[in-house]
């Protein structure tokens, strides 16, 4: 399997140090346990540090947790201020056995490589526990599952709506926010004769963009379910035939185009409709036009034959995770600093001062920012969540998805070769 070559290869590199609880340099997580009434300290390699928009407030979070616990747990951050080196930290210490005590994971394929190699704490109980299990947004606790069972905690997530310019749709004459894919190509035949685009596309790099389009189109043309149907679900045909009509309703260097390329068009108001994750709501306001963020209307997805409107795209933007603990008390440590940093009115404060939004339910009235609040509001009263295509696939078909994006919109493959293509390239790395 490639994903255990990268084990290998990691391994192959060589050890980096890590110190762990006891002070010893690759400890595996777990080994040597704590006396009675002796301070169990647990350490926790943290990327939410220096310049990171969640830095002072998790850092907070942090020291509030040790006084609370002062003389019965410590957390101790070790800094990591740079993204791929801790990836390929995580991934070197769990190949080599030391699995730190605390730590984060961005990609659910991670996450499934390293629960696979049993040195993750299962969480299934603590997350069912009822003051736990009411804290999170409905079914993302489930979605984090890997064969039944948590072995994180999801955390930050992305909630992404549909971006509307409405100065730019009034221009065009369009009088209210479409609900439905007939009245979406209304929308953008009236932007197209005011000489706007409508939509923005890209099929460089991961094709970030379009693949949320692509995601958008899947959830109204297959539901909530239609990632567990697989390639042979209709819908992965019907969405790729949207993906041709969204690249004729875009701008003329689409094919090729990076996110440079996708945010310059809408944040200097050339384009009207724009997809992407929360996070981007604090770019929009520093790089945008004057006015921009005023003009801003968000949306749920569309509705496709009558079916499946109103749907949220939301992934997982990072998992709290925690090594496997042979000694109780650092077990329940680690517990005890999950259920702290997933207090809600905590997470609250976190999401005010750092724009991210979170797994867990938040009263959107208690968030400053108004777009973010409304976000928020909308996901809250979503028909249904469902992730996003790059997430929900294998990783194999995510990387293939660029490329085969670019054959289809430019009419080298038809769509029914489209989903093809991405099924052979799901079941040749099986």
């Amino acid at each position: 399997m490639k994903k255990w070559i990268a084990f290998s290869l990691a391994a192959a590199i060589g050890v980096l140090s890590f110190t762990g609880c006891s002070g010893q340099t690759g400890t595996a997580s777990g080994a040597g346990s704590s006396q009675a009434g002796q301070e169990v300290t647990l350490t926790f390699p943290c990327i939410w540090v220096g310049s990171d928009s969640k830095a002072k407030v998790f850092g907070e979070m942090v020291a509030g947790f040790n006084t609370e616990y002062a003389g019965k747990y410590q957390i101790k951050l070790e800094e990591q201020t740079d993204y791929d080196a801790y990836r390929d930290k995580i991934r070197t210490l769990i190949s080599t056995g030391a699995a730190p005590d605390l730590f984060t994971v961005q990609d659910f394929p991670d996450l499934e490589l390293y629960a696979s190699s049993g040195k993750l704490m299962n969480l299934t109980d603590l997350l069912a526990e009822s003051d736990m299990a009411s804290r999170f947004e409905d079914g993302i606790v489930e979605r984090a599952q890997i064969d039944g069972a948590n072995y994180a905690m999801p955390y930050e997530s992305a909630v992404v709506p549909i971006m509307y310019n409405q100065k730019l749709l009034e221009e065009a004459g369009v009088t209210s926010i479409p609900t439905t894919y007939d009245e979406f190509w209304d929308a953008c035949a009236k932007l197209k004769a005011k000489n706007i685009f409508p939509t923005t596309q890209m099929t460089s790099a991961n094709a970030w963009t379009s693949m949320l389009w692509y995601s958008y189109a899947l959830a109204a043309c297959g539901g909530a379910d239609v990632y567990k149907n697989g390639f042979d679900d209709p819908a992965f045909e019907k969405a790729a035939e949207i993906m041709v009509k969204l690249f004729q309703n875009t701008s003329s260097d689409a094919v090729g185009a990076d996110a440079t390329v996708v945010n310059g068009h809408f944040f200097n108001e050339r384009a009207a409709i724009y997809t992407n994750g929360s996070w981007i709501l604090g770019r929009i306001k520093k790089e945008g036009v004057q006015g921009l963020y005023d003009n801003l209307v968000l949306a749920p997805g569309l509705s496709y034959g009558g079916k499946n409107g109103g749907a949220y795209i939301s992934t997982i933007q990072a998992y709290l995770v925690a090594g496997k603990q042979d000694d109780p008390q650092k077990a329940e440590a680690a517990k005890a600093f999950l259920r702290y940093v997933s207090d809600p009115e905590r997470v609250v404060e976190l999401a005010n001062s750092s724009g991210a939004l979170f797994a867990i339910k938040m009263d959107a009235s208690k968030i400053a920012d108004p777009l973010q609040a409304e976000i928020v509001k909308q996901s809250a009263a979503a028909s249904f969540m469902i992730g996003h295509f790059q997430g929900s696939v294998p990783t194999a078909v995510a990387n293939e998805f660029p490329a085969a994006l670019e054959s289809l919109v430019i009419g080298d493959i038809t769509p029914a070769e489209f989903v093809q293509h991405l099924k052979e390239v799901k079941d040749s790395n099986s």
